[in-house]
């Protein structure tokens, strides 16, 4: 009861929201698993397996569940809490239509791959759907609120053609994978409770402890 009545009284309306998840990885299973316990009901995308090197910071997962499908693993353990439905497939820019229910109220990147991001990019501009970027690596995170109801700057303006590296070429920290996890859950929390939009890019250094906000200035094509 904690968790809701520091909600307040919109809480309830979690209910009736309905939020994709693309990829559930590290950030992805984490996310997954606080919104579901918020009754939140949830599209899980992905066609990865469970793997050995994944249990270090993809807390939903176990040694038993190896070899299984991440999103099948995910709607077992979470289905107690509400509704799920699982794609076992990955996003491409011929099927990403078909896989993102009519009545989505946000979307939820938590990939760790660029070329997929500008995907959802494209069809959130197209579509008028909103939707958060959540990124780590090493020891920094990112979390961005793409605001395409109110026009506001695309992934593509924060991201300017630069591929950069992935946590599986480097590595990434189990506490941030969790730390960035939650503040997503928290940022798509307050908007889906009470409208509010983080417009600046949050950025964590788990290095100094810090969290900075970056003003992202429209500079894409499609935005400037």
């Amino acid at each position: 009861m904690s968790t809701r009545k520091v909600l307040g009284k919109n809480v309830e309306n979690l209910k009736d929201k309905n939020v994709v998840i693309i990829g559930v990885g590290g950030l992805g299973c984490t996310v997954a698993n606080l919104l579901a316990r918020l009754q939140i009901n949830l599209t899980l995308i992905d066609y990865d397996v469970v793997s050995a090197s994944n249990l270090e910071r993809q807390i939903l997962y176990d040694k038993e569940d190896l070899s299984k499908k991440k999103v099948k693993v995910a709607q077992k353990k979470l289905e107690q809490f509400t509704n799920i439905k699982i794609i076992d497939e990955g996003i491409e820019e011929n099927n990403i239509q078909k896989m993102i229910p009519k009545n989505t109220d946000l979307i939820i990147d938590c990939t760790d791959n660029v070329k997929t991001r500008l995907i959802i990019n494209k069809y959130c501009l197209k579509n008028n759907i909103n939707w958060i970027y959540s990124g780590a690596v090493s020891n920094i995170g990112a979390i961005y609120f793409v605001n395409n109801k109110n026009n506001g700057p695309c992934y593509e303006c924060l991201q300017q053609d630069k591929d950069g590296q992935t946590s599986c070429e480097i590595g990434v920290l189990n506490s941030l994978v969790v730390m960035v996890a939650s503040m997503t859950v928290n940022v798509a929390v307050n908007y889906l409770t009470n409208g509010i939009v983080e417009d600046k890019l949050l950025r964590i250094n788990m290095k100094d402890n810090s969290v900075l906000k970056i003003i992202v200035k429209k500079k894409c094509k499609k935005c400037s």
